[in-house]
């Protein structure tokens, strides 16, 4: 009777230690199949690449969609450019957009994903005529944030020379001093200076006529990482949404109404 007693025990142990394990490995697929979640330091106001409000935008949409490609969900951290930096280093954020070798972050650089079309504007009226990077020491310019650390270092030089070279933050400040006449000449990406200009009409004449002068190219920006195989995941499906159309498509819906 005790060796039937015995078998039994050992069978029901047997039996109990059996669907733990199946019900912890169930557990852990269940919890592998969660969507991975990625916090990203952002800019808080750059449209039309960045609007916080709405949580979208040309830019935030582009990331967004090749991390859903890889089946990664996305949280987007608005704040000031030391800010953003701060956090990255402190490892607050998994990644920070909007970075390029020259912006002095630390992580692994992913894949372009974003060029920004930087211009130098002028009123038309001063009739300023722009060859080259260079000369513009000749004028008062005003750009945005760490433009002199990304645009180059032609434009570095000018800027160290200058002394009428200044750069504001936040860049709706560039516009209202244009407008103004309190600067010769800003430093901005159209898009971005366009739509801005939106939120001061009220306040300046914004129907002046405007100069764009083309003296740059880009620049392209990166994101960084602490974790390379996160960055690889983005490059994968930043990959895929080229290849597919779908970041031309988020491309024209945010820009086909913009000219500079």
């Amino acid at each position: 009777m005790r060796s039937i007693r015995s078998i039994f025990a050992i069978f029901v142990g047997y039996i109990s230690i059996s669907v733990y394990a199946v019900a912890n490995n169930d557990s852990q697929s269940h919890h592998a199949l969660q969507p991975q979640t990625v916090t990203i330091a952002s800019a808080m106001f750059r449209p039309p690449y960045i609007l916080p409000d709405e949580r979208s935008g040309y830019e935030l949409d582009i990331i967004r969609a090749a991390f859903a490609d890889q089946h990664i969900k996305v949280l987007f951290q608005f704040s000031s450019r030391n800010r953003q930096m701060l956090h990255f280093e402190q490892k607050k954020v998994d990644a920070i957009m909007t970075v390029n070798k020259h912006t002095g972050v630390s992580g692994f650089l992913s894949d372009e994903y974003i060029q920004y079309k930087n211009v130098a504007i002028s009123l038309a009226k001063k009739n300023i005529q722009l060859t080259g990077i260079a000369d513009l020491a000749n004028y008062s310019v005003v750009a945005f944030l760490n433009a002199r650390n990304v645009l180059g270092q032609v434009f570095h030089d000018m800027a160290e020379q200058n002394r009428a070279y200044l750069e504001v933050s936040p860049q709706i400040k560039q516009n209202k001093m244009l407008y103004l006449n309190r600067v010769d000449v800003v430093i901005a990406d159209g898009y971005v200076f366009q739509e801005l200009n939106q939120q001061i009409r009220r306040d300046v004449d914004i129907s002046q006529p405007l100069h764009f002068h083309r003296l740059f190219d880009g620049p392209n920006y990166s994101m960084s990482f602490h974790d390379p195989e996160l960055r690889d995941s983005f490059n994968l499906g930043l990959a895929n949404i080229r290849a597919n159309g779908q970041y031309q498509q988020i491309k024209l819906h945010y820009l086909q109404d913009y000219q500079h």
